[in-house]
């Protein structure tokens, strides 16, 4: 059984001030041909878990490309162009096939397409033709759209941290198996809801996520059905697929596909006031952290959510625990340019230095410090917790400030990345465990890495991209009405179908 494996994954952030370029793609995930399964084997990510199923089996995978940049603004138009360009022309190059594996995001957009998941698996169809069965992992943070249907089933993940990535890889192997041995292809149907949560109400182990995950997993244990993704969506995009969405397969029943589609979207409508959340000032955090008595402490950074597509270098948070006079506080700032002055002073020197607040004027001003180059290193790490356990990653050359006397400890990176592990900090001679305040710059991701030692959570009402507070944005694509930016507006469930292929 020949099987096609492609990636392109990315989260954008359109209302970010960079765009995503080649170079992004190649500095966080470009590979092609077998390196792709030389890379991912072993490791805990999508298609690690496809290797993995199909190694179990008689799938022999025909890995095309894959590629992946961290959530960021725009892709520009040639970049996406050519990603596209060199999965069209791998996948031509080794017709037939027997089925295609598409590992996606779901709310990637281009300055030359607004719905890249939906033009992809549109493009690939046209390809395989319309007996060939094609998968598609995608993440809950999808904004999905009926395009996306092209392909048979859409597996997306159901955790937030998203920490059971490789067992929906392993689940999209065993899925286009059944239909190429079945020789079948399974109904489905979508429900769009006009709702954009806050991204720190999708975590799928509190309410009303959890409610929701729930509700499709019993969903799923009805024999007909194959498959349900609950979708949250994500708010930061300005395009017209953008918000909430539920969708769910069945062996052939459209009938009940669309019954069990549409009660998961009034499910969550019902729910919509739930998905909202207010966050503490930050001079209160501050105050409310410095006065707990134990630790670690997590100020959660929100509105500076690198796995949102923020810069990673705001420094509102960081002037505060400075202004307050913490103690044992750990921040960590992307600026490349303040990691070179500190190279350039060396291990062990005293240097004061502008950091942060360089990229954007949405993450506050740069922030003067003075501290002494405490660790310097390459900036690579290895996972080893329960998001992507084994991938490699590379922060660039970064440095260790100790502001303070040991008051604040300041890691600065050359290039963001998302606090998804506590590996980030202990390789860089930083105990997490230890401090009495630890700054995440994220939304609900960091409890992969510090949840189980959290003593105290404060989310932090910063300034940033990431802000909960929508209406800060002038959306121009979005459609409306949409809650919460159009909050007395009534709306009656529809339902997109496509018919098993007998039916067609």
């Amino acid at each position: 059984m020949r099987v096609a494996l492609a990636g392109l994954w990315h989260e954008t952030h359109t209302f970010a001030t960079t765009r995503t370029v080649w170079q992004d793609f190649v500095d966080f995930e470009y590979l092609a041909g077998n390196d792709i399964v030389d890379y991912h084997r072993g490791k805990r990510t999508g298609i690690g878990g496809c290797i993995a199923a199909a190694e179990q089996s008689d799938v022999s995978l025909i890995p095309i490309m894959s590629a992946g940049a961290l959530p960021s603004g725009l892709v520009e138009a040639s970049t996406y162009k050519r990603l596209l360009a060199e999965i069209v022309d791998g996948l031509q190059a080794h017709l037939p096939c027997d089925g295609v594996i598409l590992s996606l995001h779901g709310a990637m957009v281009s300055a030359a397409e607004e719905d890249v998941e939906g033009a992809l698996a549109r493009v690939v169809r046209e390809i395989v033709g319309p007996d060939v069965p094609i998968v598609a992992m995608t993440d809950l943070h999808g904004n999905h759209s009926p395009a996306l249907l092209a392909a048979d089933v859409v597996v997306g993940y159901d955790t937030y941290p998203h920490v059971d990535i490789f067992e929906r890889g392993a689940e999209a192997v065993l899925l286009l198996e059944r239909m190429v041995r079945g020789r079948t292809r399974p109904a489905a149907a979508i429900a769009r809801l006009p709702l954009l949560p806050s991204v720190q109400g999708m975590d799928t182990a509190r309410e009303p996520m959890a409610r929701l995950m729930a509700l499709a997993h019993d969903i799923e244990r009805d024999p007909a059905v194959l498959s349900v993704t609950v979708a949250a969506g994500f708010p930061y995009s300005d395009v017209g697929r953008a918000g909430f969405s539920c969708i769910v397969h069945t062996v052939s029943d459209l009938g009940v596909a669309s019954r069990y589609a549409r009660q998961l979207a009034v499910a969550a409508w019902d729910d919509r006031e739930m998905f909202q959340v207010q966050n503490v000032p930050v001079a209160e955090a501050v105050r409310q952290a410095i006065n707990f008595p134990d630790g670690p402490v997590i100020l959660v950074d929100v509105a500076d959510n690198i796995g949102g597509g923020c810069p990673g270098d705001g420094t509102e948070l960081l002037q505060e625990l400075l202004r307050q006079g913490a103690r044992q506080a750990i921040v960590t700032l992307a600026d490349a340019e303040a990691v070179r002055q500190a190279y350039h002073a060396g291990l062990g020197s005293e240097i004061s230095l502008w950091v942060g607040g360089k990229t954007d004027a949405w993450h506050g001003q740069p922030v003067r410090v003075q501290g002494r180059v405490e660790h310097v290193s390459n900036g690579r790490y290895i996972h080893k917790g329960t998001w992507m356990t084994g991938r490699e990653m590379n922060m660039g050359p970064s440095v260790v400030l100790n502001c303070q006397d040991g008051g604040v400890r300041l890691l600065l990176t050359e290039r963001k990345m998302v606090p998804f592990d506590a590996e980030q900090l202990r390789s860089q001679g930083i105990l997490p465990e230890v401090a009495h305040i630890i700054v995440v710059k994220s939304a609900i991701a960091w409890r992969a890495a510090f949840g189980d030692m959290a003593r105290l959570v404060v989310s932090v009402d910063t300034p940033g991209l990431c802000t909960t507070h929508l209406e800060r944005f002038t959306y121009h694509k979005l459609r409306r009405p949409i809650y919460p930016l159009d909050p007395d507006m009534q709306w009656t469930a529809e339902v997109d179908q496509r018919p098993s292929a007998e039916a067609r």
